[in-house]
């Protein structure tokens, strides 16, 4: 890991800022990106000389620079983790274009990008490795969450088409689902403020409450150093949230305990 140059998305909270700690930990030099840049100057103070962008993940133009200030800091890129997400929350009869381009822009698009730009130095450089934070909920349906997991879905589409494309490239191409993370970012709500744990209630059967338990941003950190160390194809986070995915592929339990999450919702949220 010691001299690997590692960029992070999504850098200023959560499972980034966990994942950039971890990776500076390693020996890797770390290139942390997001929008706010006042969280990862915070951050930087606890890492050794990373590099600092502020960046908008949803703007192509800007992703694309961010690759590039990149290289040129380092003169090299060997992991792009694609971490950034934008998380909507709203009920499915509401939800409008614009919430859907934006959740697009920033889970698809700006990571499409960053894909493209990195992989052309990282051909010239003799290979690197894409991980691609994506989603098990769009196998869910989970209510609610929509424009998330639809961009989600897309990305899960984009980072298996790559996979099969750059095959013996050099450029090795993981995917990463981590299930439902605790963390201290709240989603951008069109009914009004909400709590991570929406979806979630003690009252729940044992299964849903199960598949919800929600891991820490330092384990997920640990599994993508150690995706880094181990290249794979496709890594779950948990049993659970692998048992879920395997779930999901029967209707019936699949749209029960989908169904109890949307109930959980309106207790808490009437007006939906």
């Amino acid at each position: 890991m010691k001299g690997k140059v590692v960029l992070i998305t999504g850098a200023s909270s959560g499972i980034g800022a966990a994942t950039a700690l971890a990776f500076n930990r390693e020996g890797a030099r770390v290139a942390m990106a997001a929008r706010r840049g006042e969280k990862l100057n915070q951050l930087a103070k606890r890492m050794k000389d990373p590099l600092v962008l502020q960046v908008d993940i949803g703007i192509e133009a800007e992703v694309r620079n961010m690759i590039q200030d990149t290289i040129r800091h380092f003169g090299r890129i060997d992991v792009l983790i694609n971490n950034a997400a934008s998380i909507i929350v709203a009920p499915a009869q509401t939800v409008s274009s614009e919430d859907l381009v934006s959740a697009f822009r920033t889970n698809l698009i700006g990571p499409v990008a960053a894909t493209q730009e990195a992989s052309i130095q990282m051909k010239k450089q003799g290979g690197g490795q894409i991980i691609n934070v994506g989603s098990p909920g769009f196998m869910m349906g989970v209510p609610f969450y929509s424009p998330y997991v639809c961009s989600k879905a897309a990305l899960c589409a984009w980072t298996r088409t790559i996979q099969a494309e750059w095959a013996g490239s050099g450029i090795v191409v993981s995917e990463y689902f981590p299930g439902y993370i605790l963390t201290d970012s709240k989603p951008d709500s069109r009914i009004g403020e909400v709590e991570q744990d929406l979806l979630m209630s003690p009252k729940q059967n044992w299964l849903t409450r199960t598949f919800a338990k929600p891991k820490m941003p330092n384990d997920v950190a640990d599994q993508l150093v150690g995706l880094v160390r181990n290249p794979r194809t496709l890594v779950y986070s948990s049993g659970s949230v692998r048992m879920g995915a395997f779930i999901s592929n029967f209707s019936g339990f699949r749209l029960s305990l989908a169904m109890q999450m949307a109930r959980t919702a309106r207790d808490k949220k009437p007006e939906i």
